[in-house]
């Protein structure tokens, strides 16, 4: 068990810095929403960018929800449900409201075009509407953490209703279970996008891309209790390899062939259309195929002891998903005026978001750290004194 959270620990590493890359990627002309866009026409960057965060997409949030998924039980199981929903509520809670209350008002200088200070921004929009994050439910990235809360909650509910029973066998991973996942997800893509096409949001959370969200949380669950990460092996791995690179080709020429050459893909994104069904069944096979060969890769070649590095990158990776909106951003409009290929400035931007983000996570958890340490001195202290006395 310690091995296998251990390079879970380390993808984890891996996919918050892709989150990183998909931000900055989306700036500099890759599809998606964010906070601050350099619009150019370079059809050649946008095509590149654009496949960038598609294949993002498929899987790295999907294995977010799968590895949090595979953690719960355990969890559970140790603290019972109500101090179970307690913890996830502080853990997840807190950053969300820091996030409304802190950083979405500073993220909507740059958003909103603000043309004075960011001083006079914050006298002018901040202060005198200081809950207007909160008001617009302003949760950014961590939509995430708002839809862990909402399965955390299923899960206690599910696990309430199902107490004293007995638990069925475990499900086995076989082919037919994976191909029905596909099948399921697929089918269920393409109907809720009927109504909530991708890039439509209901409370902040794009539910065209949820019926894999919800399969792989799931499937978390199902891999502690049968213990599936075992199972993965390395000849299958290799084979979903060739497959998921196969399957980014056929995706690319769909999209061209849909419309995206011209710079429309909203055909894809919902609709009673061959470019709906296509996007609705490639997007989960291909995240599968990456989700598998990622698994067995980190099981096999990133499994090894801790060393100092990996416990600090997996230390401040949950706060610098947190933090990283703020230095996506930031870095890159602090960058616009430089006449750089917009390629070179998405390296630049993203690698520096990702050092000052890890940075400052790290500065913001030793000062947590020395502050409960001052306060178990301070309650030490006490007590002395209080036995004196």
């Amino acid at each position: 068990m310690e091995k296998r959270l251990l390079y879970l620990d380390r993808l984890k590493v891996f996919l918050t810095v892709l989150v990183v890359f998909h931000h900055t990627a989306i700036t500099y002309g890759g599809a998606g929403s964010w906070y601050y866009y350099e619009h150019q026409d370079n059809i050649a960057v946008n095509a590149l960018l654009s496949t960038f965060t598609a294949v993002n997409q498929s899987f790295f949030m999907g294995l977010f929800f799968f590895i949090s998924g595979y953690v719960t039980p355990a969890s559970y199981d140790r603290q019972g449900g109500f101090r179970f929903l307690k913890s996830r509520l502080i853990r997840f809670g807190i950053p969300i409201l820091f996030f409304m209350l802190v950083i979405a008002p500073l993220l909507g200088y740059v958003a909103s075009g603000y043309k004075g200070s960011l001083g006079a921004f914050i006298r002018e929009q901040t202060v005198r509407h200081p809950f207007q994050g909160v008001r617009e439910f302003a949760v950014g990235p961590l939509w995430y953490l708002e839809a862990l809360l909402l399965f955390f909650a299923a899960y206690a509910v599910f696990r309430a209703l199902t107490a004293g029973k007995r638990r069925g066998k475990p499900l086995a991973l076989t082919p037919s279970l994976m191909a029905m996942y596909v099948g399921i997800v697929a089918l269920a893509n393409f109907i809720v996008r009927l109504a909530y096409p991708v890039g439509t949001e209901w409370i902040h959370l794009q539910l065209g891309y949820f019926p894999a969200y919800i399969g792989l949380f799931m499937a978390g669950i199902a891999a502690y209790r049968a213990n599936w990460l075992r199972q993965l092996n390395e000849n299958a791995a290799r084979k979903w390899k060739w497959t998921f690179l196969a399957l980014i080709l056929v995706m690319s020429a769909g999209m061209a062939l849909g419309g995206a050459m011209e710079g429309d893909i909203s055909a894809f994104m919902g609709g009673m259309n061959w470019q709906s069904a296509f996007y609705a069944l490639i997007d989960p096979l291909m995240g599968l195929g990456i989700s598998y060969v990622l698994l067995v890769w980190f099981r096999e070649r990133w499994n090894g002891a801790a060393t100092k590095l990996s416990g600090w990158l997996s230390a401040n990776a949950f706060l610098v998903y947190i933090l990283h909106a703020l230095f996506v951003t930031y870095v890159s409009f602090a960058l616009r005026d430089l006449a750089w290929h917009p390629i070179a400035k998405f390296i630049m931007s993203g690698c520096t978001a990702v050092i000052l983000s890890f940075l400052v996570a790290s500065f913001i958890r030793r000062i947590k750290d020395a502050t409960k340490k001052t306060k178990k001195f301070s309650g030490t202290v006490d007590s002395i004194d209080s036995s004196t006395l």
